[in-house]
């Protein structure tokens, strides 16, 4: 009995741990695209200068 708890215990943490990773990689590549989009702006700006 213990042992299924276990295993079911340690498939829920790693199934919590999957959801950090994808939800982290997710806001990095939004992050990353908006940086992306500042930086052309910015340039942008300079060469209009």
């Amino acid at each position: 009995m213990n042992e299924i708890i276990d295993d079911d215990y340690r498939e829920f943490i790693a199934d919590l741990k999957r959801r950090v990773a994808q939800a982290q990689a997710t806001a990095a590549r939004v992050v990353n695209r908006e940086l992306i989009l500042l930086y052309w702006d910015i340039g942008g700006a300079v060469a209009k200068k």
